[in-house]
């Protein structure tokens, strides 16, 4: 018990390391730039994966820059410069080049390498399968199922007959802004650009091991198997851990003698389907493999490895070719000595936004909070009572407006007489705006990669709604129903406990025991009837569907989604809102059964200082142009762990996968509460709430490009 306490705490606080699901990538816009004006990027380097996607990645990039282009031709004419300056020569860059050729702009591509050099270095005689299935070839460039020498034929035809200017073996050494263009300095040439895009792909960077005998025995190390067919009746070691290196073992144990090396303890990056064949081939003696050990030394004849660490005990190989299959580098470096920032990096410009948009938060907050206590401070001591009424009430007159004909002239003044209606009005109204504004943009980008555009679209439309409507409730009709003193009680039908106390709260016996009767009745059943239902073919979707702070996320938070915390670390931390609901529930017994629910207490003020004000309010909303907007409903909201914990219960809804999955990380990148999504799809693995936080919005099922998950609870179609 007490070492996996210890395991338990050390995760929480331990090194961030590198994992498959989240790689690395720059920075870009929703139009695809970069942090440095006019650079672009396109294709896998801006998270975009295959063949057919690249291609129309880079057709739609040069519609998208037509406009401007050709407005600084007409302002700027300089026939030494060119309208695009390309770098990479693979699907993306091609077909960028192919639609500028089209539109009369000009253009040049420059590669370090060969044209298509993933294609280029992919196995002899790999199929390339034309999908997604669904998608449309936009581009002229020819893509259709075939091998990598077909397609690699076909397009060098293309490039000739389009008269494409494609420049290989040329790299690009650095990008620099001049004035309003931008200079390109290769090993061959210098040029100047309207627009640089970007295209290089991820896989242009072989990883090297970095150990003894490398130089010196360079000629027997490959990092890319591009013919089986050449090796036979060798001792070959292949150093990897990862899709490539097992394909690369299967292809070639049959006609030599494999040994498979890799530093994981337990495969972790490999499809599931290619770990069983491994296995399988293992038992055979074909291959022999060496988990947890590395690759300390090449020699002339042999190569050296070690158990557990570079240091650890080491034996000796007999080799003849060794295949360093350890993954591929994005040029990291490059990008910075031009620039371009990485996604999520944080430097002084980031920290000081940080502290901006907190302090705005904040002092909304506290604004709203004028007259409640601490949470007012500083406000309570810089602004006296009078000013502070006089501003909300010119605020409150303005927005009030357009509802004022619905009351009375003495029901209008009596709620010209409650600072904490117009307090609560003010505020309501503003969160309906922005979740009405900010969710109909994230219903439309949603619909458009959806292929399901019904789901995306009920959601957001339920998510809107539901506050809309509770707005109009509480601040409208529940007033004349009710009177000002009862009508907030309202919101505790739309956000029930333990997410919304007081329903619970502040009752006394002059209430009438009516309402007392119907918001308390309503709340139970909310909680302990409701919610526990809904959870079985549900889960989680209360989150996404209905709840207002989930609301927000989801619309103001969408634009940041993907900067959400990721890895093992950040999940060790979800533990949190198990402890705010625990502490929710005997805060509530306290409250209701000691203080007879009267919340001037010691009890009821700390919670709601820490958790209503910092926990649900400033913290995760200031957080969200940095981490996504699900952080209060990941870490701390009580009723996402007590719907997460009746899920993981009895719930049916799981997401499963089908056997296309590709690892290209688009469905982990979105996930707003950080699930190792491609972990599970690529192992054909369903995920629940029994083994992750999933709140079910569907997103990681709209941007596969695989169509490989999908929503289900019918149990025999888990894996």
């Amino acid at each position: 018990m007490i070492t996996r306490m210890n395991g338990a705490l050390s995760m929480l606080v331990s090194k961030k390391g590198l994992e498959p699901s989240y790689p690395i990538l720059p920075a870009t816009s929703e139009k695809g730039e970069s942090s440095v004006p006019g650079v672009f990027l396109v294709g896998e380097v801006a998270g975009v994966p295959l063949i057919k996607l690249g291609l129309n990645g880079g057709h739609e990039i040069i519609d998208q820059l037509a406009i401007d282009v050709e407005k600084e031709r007409s302002s700027r004419p300089d026939a030494e410069m060119v309208d695009f300056l390309i770098v990479g020569a693979g699907a993306a860059g091609l077909g960028a080049a192919a639609r500028a050729k089209e539109r009369g702009f000009s253009s040049i591509v420059v590669d370090a390498n060969h044209v298509a050099e993933t294609v280029y270095t992919m196995t002899k005689g790999k199929i390339l399968f034309a999908e997604p299935d669904a998608v449309e070839n936009l581009s002229s460039m020819w893509f259709e199922e075939c091998t990598k020498e077909a397609l690699l034929a076909k397009w060098k035809k293309q490039i000739a007959e389009k008269e494409l200017d494609v420049r290989e073996f040329e790299k690009v050494l650095d990008i620099q802004r001049q004035g309003k263009s931008l200079r390109v300095q290769t090993e061959k040439n210098e040029y100047t650009a309207r627009r640089v895009i970007l295209a290089v792909g991820k896989a242009g960077n072989p990883r090297k091991a970095g150990v003894p005998g490398e130089i010196e025995f360079a000629t027997r190390i490959e990092h890319r198997l591009l013919d089986p067919d050449v090796f036979n009746n060798r001792n070959i070691l292949i150093y990897g851990g990862g899709d490539v290196a097992l394909e690369g073992a299967l292809r070639l144990c049959e006609t030599n003698a494999v040994t498979l090396v890799t530093i994981d303890k337990e495969f972790i990056y490999p499809k599931k389907r290619n770990v069983d064949a491994l296995l399988q081939q293992a038992s055979r003696n074909k291959i022999k493999i060496h988990m947890d050990s590395h690759l300390v030394a090449i020699e002339e004849s042999s190569v050296k490895i070690a158990k557990g660490s570079p240091t650890g005990p080491a034996q000796s190989l007999k080799n003849d070719q060794v295949f360093e299959m350890i993954g591929a580098e994005i040029p990291t470096p490059f990008f910075k000595k031009i620039g371009i920032k990485l996604d999520n990096e944080w430097d002084m410009k980031r920290w000081v936004y940080l502290a901006v948009v907190f302090l705005f938060v904040y002092s909304l907050y506290s604004l709203k909070s004028y007259g409640k206590g601490v949470s007012a401070w500083p406000f309570n001591h810089l602004i006296t009572e009078g000013s502070y009424d006089a501003g909300i009430q010119f605020i409150f007159k303005a927005c009030f407006a357009p509802f004022s004909w619905m009351f009375s002239e003495n029901a209008y003044q009596d709620l010209l007489a409650e600072r904490g209606y117009q307090q609560g009005y003010i505020y309501s109204l503003l969160y309906s705006v922005a979740m009405l504004v900010f969710g109909f943009e994230a219903m439309i980008r949603w619909r458009g990669v959806s292929r399901n555009k019904g789901y995306q679209t009920y959601r957001y439309l339920t998510l809107i709604g539901f506050q809309v409507v509770f707005f109009l409730v509480v601040n409208l009709f529940a007033i004349q129903a009710m009177s000002v003193n009862h009508a907030w009680r309202a919101w505790g039908l739309y956000q029930p406990f333990p997410l919304f106390f007081n329903t619970f709260f502040w009752w006394s016996d002059h209430d009438p025991r009516w309402i007392m009767g119907f918001f308390i009745g309503a709340g139970l059943l909310g909680s302990l009837v409701a919610i526990p239902i809904l959870s079985r073919n549900h889960g989680k979707r209360f989150c996404t569907w209905v709840c207002g702070c989930g609301g927000l996320a989801e619309t103001l938070g969408d634009r940041w989604r993907h900067l959400a915390a990721k890895g093992s670390r950040s999940r060790s931390w979800e533990f949190q809102g198990v402890v705010v609901l625990a502490a929710s529930v005997i805060v509530g017994l306290v409250v209701v059964g000691l203080y007879e629910t009267q919340g001037n207490n010691i009890w009821w003020q700390a919670y709601n200082y820490t958790v209503d004000f910092w926990l649900v309010a400033v913290i995760p909303i200031a957080l969200y142009p940095f981490f996504g907007g699900k952080v209060w409903c990941r870490y701390w909201c009580p009723l996402a762990a007590y719907n997460g914990l009746l899920a993981r219960w009895y719930g049916r809804l799981k997401i499963v996968s089908n056997s296309k999955c590709i690892s290209c990380t688009q469905c982990s990148k979105y996930c707003q509460v950080g699930i190792d999504v491609m972990a599970f799809a690529k192992n054909q693995q369903h995920f629940d709430n029994a083994n992750s936080s999933c709140i079910q919005c569907g997103i990681c099922i709209d941007v596969c490009p695989m169509d490989v998950l999908s929503f289900t609870t019918d149990r025999t179609s888990v894996s």
